[in-house]
């Protein structure tokens, strides 16, 4: 008959604690990584990988891959940008959508490193914001820039044989990131 009044005790405290921590706020962050002044980092690139810490104790919040298509050309490498206008946030472009839980208002680092898809071109690149629990982040959302260039070797091959002294002829594509 003593057990009851401590699991009531118990009880009754763990109800108190729960009750008295503030809610979190789920809050929703889109995030694209994009090539310096050229497209997003699409699924053909490998995408990139999208990372949310909380900055005061290095907690990753949120993680994952950018997946999808690298954006409409038109709007983002044709037609003149306006300020405010959305560059990114098309049907089936590139994103990663987190939701993250926060109690309080938070300083978080977003970074994004790719292309995954080429190890010899990869950069990393991320920036600090201020996230408000419940007020979500969406549209372009946190636009990463990723600098540098994709570079792949068509000619020669890697099992090619060149006489010394012979010229070697090279092929190359080059893409930004």
């Amino acid at each position: 008959m003593r057990i009851l009044p401590r699991t009531g005790l118990f009880v009754a405290v763990a109800l108190g604690i729960a009750l008295a921590a503030p809610p979190g706020k789920p809050t929703r962050v889109m995030v694209h990584a994009v090539s310096r002044d050229a497209k997003l980092l699409g699924t053909h690139a490998g995408g990139a990988r999208i990372v949310l810490r909380e900055v005061a104790t290095g907690k990753v919040l949120a993680e994952g891959v950018q997946q999808g298509s690298s954006g409409d050309t038109n709007r983002i490498m044709v037609e003149p940008h306006r300020r405010g206008a959305v560059l990114y946030d098309t049907p089936d472009a590139a994103g990663f959508l987190a939701t993250v839980t926060l109690e309080r208002p938070t300083v978080v680092e977003v970074s994004a490193e790719g292309p995954l898809g080429h190890s010899q071109a990869m950069q990393r690149t991320s920036k600090t914001l201020l996230l408000v629990p419940g007020e979500d982040v969406l549209g372009d959302g946190v636009v990463l820039e990723v600098h540098g260039f994709i570079l792949e070797f068509l000619q020669p091959a890697a099992e090619a044989r060149v006489q010394a002294g012979e010229p070697i002829p090279v092929r190359a594509t080059m893409t930004m990131t």
